[in-house]
């Protein structure tokens, strides 16, 4: 155990100075805020996909995003965002280049790498839009011979997923997927449905919305099970529950 004696008055040795040196070391040690550098920040990576996550000059916002926000600013979380594409957010998070992503879904091969917490989000329905005069859509064989725009890593259901008959064109941004539909360079786009409606405003199409739906899968809040954040994940669901509880969950929710 260090000892004070070198705190005595005596010549400023170099043994004092070494004594000196140990006992301020250990002083910060013992210090609470040198425990945890606050200066980390949980690393956040998505795709935009308004109205969940949106990426705009006044900061990330959105559903998904404004949940996260409260949630961080209770606990004292700083956050950094990043918008990338939704296969580049999965590889960062498997590779630990991130801690945090809003929305994935659960499948056997991400929970390798993405450790799902308790926290749900709303689910979507995904809905197909196509041009006026399009036959309807009704049933997933409706859509055998169709050129279909899907998100590049995104999930739509067991059955939609898992049918090889479909022929799927994988594209980074949903509002390109519209676009070709509206200049016929492809049959048909499917999007989550608030998204969908939210895009065809924005952009001023004349799309048809379809029957046809497919129900929404449970979104998630996961971490990466290589991130150092992982340990603190019950503290985020300790605060999205807390959210609920209040309130502020629903008041949020319904801004969308």
């Amino acid at each position: 155990m260090l000892q004070a004696d070198c705190l005595i008055t005596q010549p400023m040795t170099r043994s004092r100075r070494h004594c000196l040196s140990l006992l301020l070391l250990g002083a910060l040690a013992g210090a609470p805020w040198a425990v945890q550098a606050e200066s980390v920040e949980l690393r956040v990576v998505g795709s935009a996909d308004p109205p969940f996550r949106i990426f705009g000059a006044g900061g990330p916002t959105g559903l998904y995003f404004d949940l996260l926000n409260e949630a961080a600013r209770r606990l004292g979380w700083p956050l950094r965002y990043s918008e990338v594409p939704s296969a580049r957010a999965l590889k960062m998070m498997e590779q630990g280049e991130a801690d945090l992503m809003l929305g994935p879904l659960r499948t056997p091969e991400r929970e390798r790498f993405l450790s799902y917490s308790r926290t749900v989000l709303p689910a979507e329905d995904k809905a197909f839009y196509m041009r006026p005069g399009a036959g309807p859509l009704r049933q997933l064989d409706d859509l055998q011979g169709l050129s279909i725009g899907v998100h590049r890593g995104k999930r739509y259901g067991a059955a939609f997923d898992a049918d090889a008959r479909l022929q799927r064109t994988e594209l980074n941004d949903y509002r390109v997927a519209l676009e070709m539909v509206a200049r016929g360079r492809l049959d048909v786009a499917v999007l989550p449905e608030r998204q969908g409606d939210l895009l065809l405003r924005s952009l001023a199409l004349t799309l048809v919305k379809q029957p046809l739906r497919l129900p929404g899968e449970t979104p998630y809040v996961v971490f990466a099970r290589s991130s150092p954040w992982l340990s603190r994940q019950a503290e985020l669901e300790r605060a999205f529950n807390a959210m609920h509880e209040d309130g502020s969950w629903r008041r949020i929710s319904q801004n969308y």
